[in-house]
């Protein structure tokens, strides 16, 4: 189980709302689409055991400590990285969406920024916009959960 997450913003009571709700799934590898915002809020998705994958967004301010922090994890996007045998492409602001999704390339893109949700699927392509993180700008927070076997995408407010 995958659980894709952007636009946190440093609202911690939903980052760890959402990082409980990933070990009671039994997720293995979260992907944040950027705007986690501080270095402070990132330590949330470090503390346990899944695999973390990120790429910054418009508003993450201390990129250099976030990098440190995360060892590496979140980076410049578009990042195309290899989860499980999947390809996954990973960005906060979209980018090309229509033409990567008609491409057929990946099996998976995730991206964020726009604070809405945004689920479409090619023949092979998967993209997923998880909606808003923090519920800031949204009337609720929200992430999706995904089985990259059968590529099922279930939203979870908050």
């Amino acid at each position: 189980m995958w659980m894709v997450i952007a636009d946190t913003h440093d609202n911690l009571v939903r980052i760890r709302h959402f990082v409980q709700e990933a070990i009671e799934r039994g997720v293995t590898h979260v992907f944040h689409c950027g705007d986690i915002v501080s270095p402070f809020a990132l330590m949330e998705f470090m503390k346990d055991s899944f695999d973390f994958h990120g790429v910054f967004g418009n508003n993450d301010g201390e990129i250099i400590l976030l990098n440190q922090k995360s060892s590496g994890r979140i980076r410049k996007g578009p990042l195309e990285i290899i989860v499980d045998g999947h390809r996954v492409l990973l960005m906060h602001e979209p980018c090309a969406i229509d033409a990567l999704l008609e491409a057929n390339y990946f099996d998976f893109i995730f991206y964020g920024h726009t604070h809405k949700i945004d689920i479409r699927k090619s023949t092979k392509t998967v993209i997923v916009n998880p909606g808003d993180g923090s519920g800031y700008l949204s009337s609720q927070a929200t992430v999706a959960f995904i089985d990259p076997q059968t590529k099922e995408i279930e939203i979870y407010h908050a």
